[in-house]
């Protein structure tokens, strides 16, 4: 399977960041309100759908990787053992 959705990730842009506006309460305490202007950008919603899909992509990459590391040392382990056999065939006819 392979993985070919994009979110297309785009921040949320507005004319004043992280600026608030402070009312006093009864009881003494602040409440503080943002205020950030006009947006002039939508961000990505951060939702569980889009981190899923993240995570479903990054889990079939480290699949895709272990399964190649496997297959690499497994040609690796045939690589030393048909050299050692050839060593052993050179050693051989090196005694004759």
């Amino acid at each position: 399977m392979s993985y070919n959705q994009r979110i297309g990730w785009k921040d949320h842009v507005v004319e004043r960041p992280r600026t608030y506006t402070e009312t006093v309460n009864g009881d003494g305490s602040k409440t503080f309100t943002a205020a950030p202007g006009t947006v002039i950008q939508q961000g990505t919603p951060q939702s569980a759908t889009n981190f899923n899909t993240m995570d479903e992509a990054i889990q079939h990459i480290c699949i895709a990787f272990d399964e190649l590391q496997m297959t690499m040392q497994a040609e690796l382990r045939a690589a030393q053992d048909e050299i050692a056999t050839l060593q052993a065939q050179v050693a051989a006819l090196a005694t004759e």
